[in-house]
């Protein structure tokens, strides 16, 4: 069947009015195209150029997705990476109860030795065991302290203080290596007030005076500050064997030691990878001269702080000449057996009553049985029970309705568990527990009496 050119469509337009329409717009391609056509650079014609643009745009448009797919798979690595860090911060705080434990018991039973006479040849045996578990734990505190800076763990805690007391520390401590080396350690005063971690900060300046130690044959090691601005830069300087060139750059890696001949090896070469993880985390600029054969300079330049702002000086001064641990009773909790036959025959040693208990129960009947209430409280963090230290600390309290002063001892170094115990007035020494520190500690409660403690009974933790 044939359709008639006039017929109209349901739009109402005729056949021929399409044709002509359609006519037209082919003349305007036509036009257009030309003129496209026409239209030339020194590049092309514009229409090739509007191809060019056209490809050009996809091509930015692949690519745009490929970078978002890629930036979303590397936020997912970036949470998996988070995860994993945060799941070897808590094995590092776990495992270090298990790790520092048989390591404190030697320290225990070897102090406990040391303190007692022997022939030069057992002393020596004694003191080469010592230094044994000097280095175990220096090795052991050392990787725990840096796999809690690289999971993001440690917490900087900045405030205004004298570096004045912190030098005068490293002059006290570093002094008898000094001369053990036949060495001269200077350090001179500074009036200045700094602002950052106080404990960090001491961190880095001890790895820069035992290394300028370490690596220095004659001579000797000046400990100085210099104002920059609106900085200090504490250098360490030292005239000993210095850095090559070729080596300057290895440094701050991890297991990384200069051989100096003539001299064991010591350490492991882990300080300046620490101090590398510390700059970084407080933000501050450290910086290395040296010259092979004359010495070396390490510096870290330290925020200046507000004076009226600082905190007060610690405390120092001599112990009294008489023993204040002397008829002290101290009640021992630990859950293992070997370490608290150690630690009860060092404080015995000290003149102190010690009552033993394995358990948070054992504590209480111990108490009970006591024929006075003890003067101290010295207990692990983690018992065999399910119970912790501070609960028992909590509990004794309650029992004898007196605040006792609390020692916990523990293997986990968290910064949490440090507010934890402080929280609950308590003290902290971290494993392996050197007897010096433990024992400093108690002649400054048994000096300050248990009434420097006010007390408030509490039905729990």
């Amino acid at each position: 069947m044939s359709v008639r050119p006039e017929a109209p469509y349901d739009d109402g337009a005729s056949y021929l009015d399409l044709l002509r329409e359609n006519a037209k717009l082919k003349k305007i391609v036509r036009a257009l195209m030309e003129r496209v056509e026409r239209s030339t650079d020194a590049q092309g014609n514009a229409f090739s150029l509007f191809q060019a643009a056209i490809t050009l745009e996809n091509t930015v448009r692949q690519r745009t997705a490929e970078l978002q797919a890629l930036n979303a798979e590397l936020r997912l690595a970036k949470i998996e990476a988070e995860r994993a860090n945060a799941s070897k911060t808590k094995f590092f705080a776990a495992a270090s109860h298990d790790l520092l434990q048989p390591l404190n018991v030697a320290r225990l039973f070897t102090d406990a030795l040391g303190e007692r006479r022997h022939d030069d040849e057992s002393a020596a045996i004694v003191r080469r065991i010592d230094e044994a578990l000097d280095g175990a734990e220096h090795l052991l505190g050392t990787l725990l302290e840096m796999s809690k800076l690289d999971a993001g763990a440690l917490v900087a805690e900045p405030a205004d203080f004298a570096i004045d007391d912190l030098l005068r520390r490293l002059g006290n401590d570093y002094s008898i290596a000094a001369e053990e080396r036949n060495l001269r350690l200077r350090v001179v005063p500074c009036d200045a007030t700094v602002r950052t971690d106080a404990r960090l900060l001491e961190r880095v300046l001890r790895n820069f005076v035992s290394n300028a130690l370490r690596y220095t044959k004659r001579g000797g090691v000046l400990v100085g500050c210099r104002r920059r601005a609106n900085a200090l830069r504490i250098e360490v300087w030292d005239t000993g064997v210095g850095i090559p060139a070729s080596r300057m750059g290895e440094i701050f890696e991890e297991f990384s030691q200069l051989e100096v001949a003539g001299r064991p090896r010591e350490g492991v070469g882990l300080g300046l990878a620490i101090v590398e993880r510390i700059a970084r985390l407080l933000e501050l600029a450290v910086t290395v001269r040296s010259r092979p054969g004359r010495g070396s300079v390490f510096a870290v330049d330290v925020p200046l702080g507000d004076a009226a702002r600082r905190l007060p000086p610690s405390p120092h001064g001599a112990h009294d000449t008489l023993n204040p641990l002397a008829g002290k009773t101290a009640l021992l909790i630990d859950d293992d057996a070997g370490a608290l036959e150690g630690l009860g025959l060092v404080m015995r040693g000290w003149g102190c009553e010690t009552l033993a208990a394995g358990s948070l129960e054992g504590a209480l009947a111990a108490c009970a049985a006591a024929p006075q209430a003890p003067d101290v409280v010295v207990a692990d963090y983690h018992l065999g029970d399910g119970s912790t230290g501070l609960e028992a600390i909590a509990r004794v309290r309650d029992a004898i309705a007196a605040r006792v002063p609390g020692i916990v001892v523990t293997g986990d170094r968290r910064d949490e568990l440090k507010e934890l115990v402080a929280a609950h007035g308590c003290w902290l020494l971290t494993k392996p527990a050197r007897l010096d520190r433990l024992r400093a500690l108690l002649h400054h409660l048994a000096s300050a009496g248990s009434a420097a403690f006010d007390y408030e009974p509490s039905a729990k933790t």
